[in-house]
């Protein structure tokens, strides 16, 4: 079972926002995507999650088309993502957030509510145990009932991701989750992805800007200009091809191979 994207082209009025581009990941695989700003990664990302409709192109997820899958049908898919900007509710407790990513495990409806009580009060029951076994996985669920509002950015970040996995997702994608961090959060969030990463067969696709982060946690990373694939193979090979460091790389202080974080 894997992710196959083919001939994926994406055109927002007279900008191609992407061209032709093909990606497969395998399951177990943790890829990075890079490349400049407007190379075309988040658009990517919304059309595996079908915000944005591509002119052209196929994408399979084990085995079936995503073509005709209405947004809200995503997570039943096994597709879970976070966002750059985080979208979470700051009038909520934490628990309560991951929720939200785990109600599509239930079933019932809100006429379900008032015909079958005892049926709701099981799915919701199970809804929270979902969501504190993901609380558990990012090391927050000491803070399940702390409100969201206020709580530092990394941990807000965590909780994001939880609200993800709370999907139970075959497919993660990580939007810059290290994007306003310390470089000590950093650290434990690569150690997080990397867990999760090790310990199950999720696919991950990791768009990210800081460079040693992605380097160092991706054995394999795709670049990205302009809409086009320039690159895709292990990290070490795609730090030194001429045309990603032409295009997005430059020459950096982390261009040679470091140690994992």
């Amino acid at each position: 079972m894997t992710l196959e994207i083919g001939g994926l082209t994406v055109r927002f009025g007279g900008v191609t926002a992407l061209s032709e581009v093909d990606l497969t990941v395998r399951p177990g695989e943790l890829v990075g995507l890079i490349g400049p700003n407007g190379a075309g990664k988040t658009t990517l990302f919304d059309c595996l999650t079908r915000r944005v409709e591509p002119a052209a192109g196929r994408m399979r997820f084990e085995g079936a088309g995503l073509e005709g899958t209405a947004p809200h049908e995503v997570a039943g898919r096994g597709i879970a993502r976070t966002f750059q900007q985080l979208g979470l509710f700051p009038g909520l407790s934490v628990r309560e957030n991951v929720m939200v990513g785990a109600h599509r495990h239930g079933r019932s409806g809100f006429g379900a509510a008032a015909i079958r009580p005892g049926r709701v009060r099981r799915e919701e029951r199970a809804i929270r145990r979902i969501a504190d076994e993901a609380l558990d996985r990012v090391g927050l669920l000491p803070l399940a009932d702390h409100p969201a509002a206020h709580l530092p950015h990394g941990i807000l970040k965590r909780v994001e991701i939880a609200r993800a996995l709370a999907v139970r997702p075959r497919l993660l994608l990580l939007d810059e989750p290290v994007s306003g961090l310390g470089h000590d959060e950093i650290a434990d969030l690569a150690r997080l992805v990397r867990d999760m990463h090790f310990t199950s067969d999720i696919m991950i696709i990791v768009v990210e800007h800081h460079m040693e982060f992605v380097m160092n946690l991706c054995e394999r990373i795709v670049c990205l200009d302009s809409g086009r694939k320039i690159a895709d193979g292990a990290s070490g090979h795609v730090r030194r091809d001429p045309r990603v460091i032409d295009a997005y790389l430059g020459v950096v202080p982390w261009a040679s191979p470091a140690g994992r974080p």
